[in-house]
């Protein structure tokens, strides 16, 4: 079961607490980042919306300059695989 959001910054506080994009799409000019549902998650999710999230500054900006750049590429829909690429390895 997926997780979809279109809140940039609350993507961005995932990516930096752990959590791996699965995909993104974007649909009628919005972007909809798509992360696994899990209780991790919907816990970050309810601190961010409770105001107490807790995060490391330097890792919330890059996880918001990668999503950036995400909102700007050409090929607008994709799909990540990190945990295939790390078994590999």
């Amino acid at each position: 079961m997926n997780y979809n959001t279109s809140d940039l910054y609350l993507a961005g506080y995932l990516m930096a607490s752990g959590v791996p994009l699965k995909s993104n799409e974007k649909s009628s000019g919005t972007t909809i980042f798509c992360f696994e549902k899990t209780d991790k998650l919907l816990q970050l999710v309810d601190n961010y919306f409770n105001m107490c999230a807790q995060i490391n500054p330097l890792h919330y900006g890059s996880a918001l300059k990668i999503l950036k750049n995400i909102l700007y590429q050409k090929n607008y829909n994709h799909n990540y695989d990190y945990q295939q690429s790390r078994k590999g390895n």
